[in-house]
């Protein structure tokens, strides 16, 4: 009996703390999530970019904050962008959805030839194969989602 009353024990201590475990990934993964979708704030995105490109390209500490507040400024614009066209809230017409594409590669533009500024001809190389990467990835989702 007492056997018995151990081995319970002893799974139910097991049990709850792979739960306690499993709570810690799922959480994890959730937040990885949000950055993914574009739920983070924008300084959070400008943070974790930031320093992704860091690890990839090898910035300096000037570089690391010209193109944080770079990727702060992108980001903040294309939120607020965002919740304008969110709250009005009435249906876009064909023209105004394209008028807002137009100023989304306008923006694109506009953070691409600040990058020049701030990288090396090398390093802006490896961003340049980087973007294309990502926009390509991109459509490929698009793809698989229809």
């Amino acid at each position: 009996m007492k056997k018995l009353l151990v081995l319970a024990l002893a799974l139910c201590t097991f049990t709850s703390y792979a739960q306690e475990i499993e709570k810690e990934k799922m959480s994890n993964a959730i937040k990885k999530r949000m950055i993914k979708k574009g739920k983070a704030s924008p300084e959070d995105r400008a943070e974790i970019d930031s320093k992704k490109m860091t690890l990839k390209l090898d910035l300096s500490n000037k570089q690391q904050i010209e193109v944080k507040n770079a990727l702060l400024a992108h980001y903040k614009e294309g939120k607020d962008k965002m919740n304008a066209a969110r709250k009005s809230g009435k249906e876009m017409t064909d023209e105004e959805r394209q008028k807002i594409r137009a100023g989304r590669l306008d923006a694109q533009i506009a953070l691409k030839a600040k990058m020049k500024t701030i990288l090396d001809d090398e390093q802006y190389a490896k961003f340049s194969q980087m973007m294309e990467r990502k926009m390509h990835k991109g459509k490929r989702r698009g793809k698989r989602r229809k």
